[in-house]
């Protein structure tokens, strides 16, 4: 890799030996008001790694928490953006590449909105400041919400409104590329303090470096708390997002296996109706009612619905017969569809069990989903100049468009108890059981054909906390999991038969803050293995069997620090070691036993530095590196390591008014970070500038 270092090594100085250029001093009270990085932050919520209201050093597992105030801090404009910084978390999440995500050594992660997984992709090109934080939860979760990813879950949690002054805010933004953003929320009561409520809007817009790509968002969020009695209280959520991309980024093909800078803005997909588009409306209802001292009920009802579509030439390959000759297929009009009901009740209990201090949940959950897909079966071949592709319409190829393909209805009935026991002062055990019955149907039309799958399984974690003092905790954990061997969804007529696959994690770890509460370090130590992936027959052609398995280890640690008044520094390192014990790809199979998965790096990490100089001044640099990683299976194509640089300044120039600007990547650094088909990556975005303004009210 290639580090434009005359860029980059001043970018580092500036955070690190900047006190050298400015000599103003600040007061305790004046720099504390612009602290952004705070060692004891925000507890995970409840739905991440438990349901019983435990705080992070209660929780026997490796949980991140990013609060809003550290999202707007870092000037995340997407969920992709935000959990992108977690602890080993690579990957991206784009117009055209939804969820490719790996963390601990497997892809994908799982997406929840308060507690509940959610269908679809459209929840992950979302604008961030519409929650109140975002939970990252390392490895399975089934023993919380049953079948979900091996990797990992993104908690979204919903901006809460309360009782309390809540000042409105309205920010503008503008930036390269012809980009602008607008964000404003706000809250309140209503006469007689019965009805509290929050808003919050969002809308963004702008190109990018790749010719004829436009990107479009909106967003609108609102919470209504109602008092009922002073034991009960009602709250109503309603979410409406809606996306669309003209002439979105499929990648760029690789010419003789390396990629081309001088290829980095054009554009393949360059369609004059080339487009993606995308609407989502999500509906909660929760219900909390104090039943008694020590005992409460909740119920939480969820609606889902989400609908995604896809009009776009995707496959480019370069001709070596032909050079300067890129053939474009795939011509593909999809669409997804999905909808989701959900319900779950609980009764939670805090009392004594046998003279020690004891915590439970029970309940029960019942959901269900349908997922409709349709597609053209994408037709179309073209070869077109590689500097200058053709501009033409999609029926200009082709006039098939799509058709239903199928049709799958997932219903999940769920039985769940959690338990926290106080063995000793200094000694807690957690316990976790769900049992879930999976019923899925699918339905295909083309080749006619349905298949119904009907599953019991018993999920489990087991953690147990030792406090060696007030803020140092030592912990082991184990966990399984359920996951199917592919998107469930997209299976097949002939791999529903196929069992799910199996994960079971053993971790152990340690969490402590120290330098009164200035400073904190959470490591963890893991191996996550699992079982019955789907791998090729060697035996019968085009036959898949649920024999493969996947083990990976690694190490996370992440640590913040406040030095002094004007310092922050918060970082994170992980270092995964993943490999296949049993697997086999392509036909006739290939023996990939000993391979390591495709975009699993190494090692990852990420490093901020704020510092405030002077009360209305802030600096901020976010450096970010991600190692070398395989874009296949088979290990013959590497993508190379990077090293990202953003700087960012703000001021406030009244107790009311900040401006800021920020520069992302910094060094420029050109790096390809996934592909979308086999002999074509995705270009990371070059350095582009953005500056704000923001007023509360």
């Amino acid at each position: 890799m290639k580090i434009q270092r005359t860029v980059l090594f001043p970018g580092i100085l500036f955070t690190l030996l900047s006190p050298q250029l400015f000599a103003s001093e600040c007061n305790t009270a004046s720099c504390e008001e612009n602290i952004t990085v705070e060692s004891n932050g925000p507890a995970p919520a409840s739905g991440t790694a438990s349901r019983l209201g435990l705080i992070d050093q209660e929780t026997p597992r490796y949980v991140e928490t990013f609060s809003q105030k550290e999202i707007l801090a870092r000037g995340d404009r997407t969920l992709a953006e935000t959990v992108a910084h977690a602890t080993g978390m690579s990957g991206v999440a784009s117009p055209t590449l939804s969820n490719s995500f790996s963390l601990r050594g497997f892809m994908p992660v799982s997406w929840l909105l308060d507690g509940m997984e959610m269908p679809g992709s459209t929840l992950q090109l979302g604008n961030p400041a519409h929650y109140q934080q975002v939970d990252v939860l390392h490895g399975p979760g089934s023993a919380l919400n049953g079948i979900g990813a091996t990797a990992g879950s993104v908690n979204l949690v919903s901006r809460q409104p309360g009782f309390v002054p809540s000042p409105a805010m309205l920010s503008y933004q503008l930036g390269s590329h012809s980009t602008q953003s607008l964000l404003g929320g706000g809250g309140g009561t209503l006469p007689g303090e019965k009805i509290a409520w929050r808003l919050d809007a969002s809308g963004s817009g702008g190109n990018s470096q790749v010719q004829h790509e436009r990107n479009r968002q909106s967003r609108i969020s609102g919470l209504l708390l109602f008092r009922l009695t002073d034991e009960t209280t009602l709250t109503l959520y309603g979410d409406r997002m809606n996306n669309s991309s003209d002439n979105p980024y499929f990648g760029t093909p690789l010419v003789e296996g390396k990629v081309q800078k001088n290829l980095r803005g054009i554009n393949f997909n360059n369609l004059t109706d080339a487009k993606i588009a995308s609407h989502a409306t999500a509906l909660q209802a929760v219900l909390d009612s104090a039943l008694a001292p020590g005992l409460t009920f909740n119920n939480h009802t969820w609606f889902y619905s989400g609908y995604r579509y896809w009009h776009n030439v995707e496959r480019y390959r370069y001709d070596t017969a032909s050079p300067d000759t890129i053939n474009r297929d795939s011509w593909g009009d999809l669409s997804h569809k999905n909808t989701l009901l959900a319900n779950r009740s609980s009764v939670s209990i805090d009392h004594t069990l046998l003279g020690l201090d004891n915590r439970m949940v029970a309940g029960i959950e019942l959901q269900t989903g349908q997922f409709d897909y349709q597609k053209n079966g994408f037709p179309g071949s073209q070869d077109i100049p590689m500097f200058s592709p053709a501009r033409e319409p999609f029926s200009a190829e082709t006039n098939i468009t799509r058709a239903p393909w199928s049709k799958v209805t997932q219903r999940q009935y769920a039985a769940f108890l959690e338990d926290s026991l106080q063995l000793t002062d200094r000694l807690s055990l957690l316990s976790q059981l769900r049992l879930t019955r999976l019923n899925m149907d699918w339905r295909y039309y083309t080749p006619a054909a349905s298949e119904s799958q009907n599953r019991s399984f018993l999920n489990t974690g087991l953690g147990l906390n030792w406090d060696i003092s007030s803020n140092t905790t030592l912990y082991a954990s184990y966990a399984n999991g359920k996951e199917a061997g592919g998107d469930i969804f997209f299976l097949s007529a002939d791999q529903t038969h196929l069992p799910l696959t199996n994960s079971q994690q053993w971790e152990t770890g340690i969490k402590s803050q120290f330098w009164d509460r200035k400073a904190s370090v959470n490591l963890a130590l893991y191996q996550l293995r699992k079982n019955n992936l789907f791998t090729p027959s060697a035996s019968t052609p085009g036959e898949l069997l649920a024999v493969g398995q996947q083990t990976s280890r690694g190490i996370e640690l992440s640590s913040t620090i406040q030095p002094t008044e004007r310092w922050e520094v918060a970082g994170n390192v992980a270092w995964t070691h993943a490999r296949f014990n049993r697997f086999s790809a392509g036909s006739p199979p290939e023996n990939l036993n000993g391979n390591q998965p495709a975009y699993v790096p190494t090692w990852s990490s990420n490093l901020a530095i704020t510092w405030h100089p002077i009360h209305p001044l802030s600096l901020r640099s976010d450096l970010r590196y991600v190692g070398s990683s395989y874009n296949d299976t088979s290990n013959s194509r590497k993508m190379d390591d990077y090293i990202t640089l953003d700087l960012a300044a703000e001021y406030q120039l009244t107790p009311k008014v900040t401006v800021g600007s920020r520069v992302r990547n910094v060094t420029n650094t050109f790096y390809s970070y996934q592909r979308t088909y086999d002999g074509q990556v995705l270009i990371a975005p070059s350095r582009t500038w953005e500056g704000w303004v923001t007023v509360w009210f």
